[in-house]
């Protein structure tokens, strides 16, 4: 599993998900525009993987367990951001468009740790509802 690499083409944009040691790596590229969009099965997918690869860093007996010490996550008006090695993930419901939006203010690749990708993936699966 350490090598294997997963890549969506969303309905906008592209996803590339990567385990990373105990992270997980994320890259978002976007093609027009400047997110990534999620269908609603794009996004169930998208939060299959990610429960599935936290699952097995959690599980792993090697993995050191680092305190959850409260939210990391910023909410403004349903929209959800997080502070992640000097860049800034945000995640909201774009109407318009009838997708979960994703995007980055900073690198291209952000390295998540899994009390960040909790959070992720409750923000994904309340979008989803």
């Amino acid at each position: 599993m350490e090598n294997q690499v997963y890549n969506w083409f969303v309905k906008n944009g592209n996803i590339l998900i990567q385990k990373n040691g105990d992270c997980i790596l994320l890259q978002l590229d976007y093609e027009n525009g400047d997110s990534c969009l999620l269908t609603a099965t794009d996004n169930e997918e998208i939060i299959e993987l990610l429960t599935k690869i936290a699952k097995q860093i959690w599980e792993d007996p090697n993995y050191v367990r680092k305190p959850y010490a409260g939210q990391l996550c910023k909410e403004n008006n349903n929209e959800y951001s997080w502070e992640i090695e000097g860049s800034e993930l945000l995640i909201k419901y774009n109407t318009a468009e009838n997708a979960v939006e994703i995007n980055r203010d900073g690198n291209k690749t952000l390295n998540l740790e899994i009390n960040y990708l909790v959070e992720i993936i409750q923000i994904l699966e309340h979008f989803n509802r």
